[in-house]
């Protein structure tokens, strides 16, 4: 293409993907996976931390601000956009095709495109926040303004709005808690206690 810029809402990074998406982070740790079709936007927004990885066929806009923490896993067909802020924490797991979304159209008064005229919608934001140890499962809608905290289990095809309590086991549409989650054994904290969890983005 002549000009492989795209102008589409202002964004002109869209043709970074894979191998390209590394140089042109906010920030990169040591040992972090990119495998070769993550398509990722603004990534000067993005800070990916020690040991994360990021499964092919995701797509992340970084919107205003993306942390992904130690060892988490953005697994295959994950979707990350809106515009806002999106952190996630260490060891943390977003499964098979989940949606996390920061922002959504005003519905009433509004037209619901950004093909019109400026004026004619209204796109309302939310970040959403993911603490260390939660766990989504495959195909969870993740809302803007949702906080899911530390260790929280979300289940498959579950609708998420508003904040998760800790090490609780959620399911359902809209999620409900179903019962809690233990934590990890003195003996598997000991396992990575070599490892230092103290520096964070």
């Amino acid at each position: 293409m002549e000009n492989e810029k795209n102008y589409f809402n202002g964004i002109e990074d869209t043709k970074y993907i894979g191998k390209n998406i590394r140089e042109n982070l906010k920030y990169c740790g040591e040992g972090v996976r990119i495998y070769p079709l993550v398509k990722l936007i603004n990534g000067q927004n993005a800070e990916i931390d020690d040991c994360a990885r990021l499964f092919d066929f995701t797509f992340i806009d970084a919107g205003a601000g993306l942390k992904v923490g130690k060892y988490s896993s953005i697994t295959w067909y994950v979707l990350i956009e809106g515009g806002g802020k999106t952190s996630i924490g260490d060891r943390a797991f977003v499964g098979p095709g989940t949606k996390i979304l920061t922002s959504t159209y005003a519905l009433n008064g509004y037209y619901t495109t950004e093909l019109l005229p400026e004026g004619c919608q209204k796109i309302e934001y939310g970040d959403v926040i993911i603490e260390d140890d939660a766990y989504i499962g495959a195909n969870a809608t993740i809302f803007p303004g949702s906080i899911i905290r530390q260790g929280a289990v979300v289940g498959a095809n579950a609708f998420v709005k508003g904040e998760l309590e800790p090490w609780t086991i959620y399911v359902g549409s809209p999620c409900k808690p179903i019962g809690k989650r233990e934590k990890p054994t003195d003996e598997r904290i000991k396992l990575i206690e070599d490892i230092d969890w103290n520096t964070h983005l």
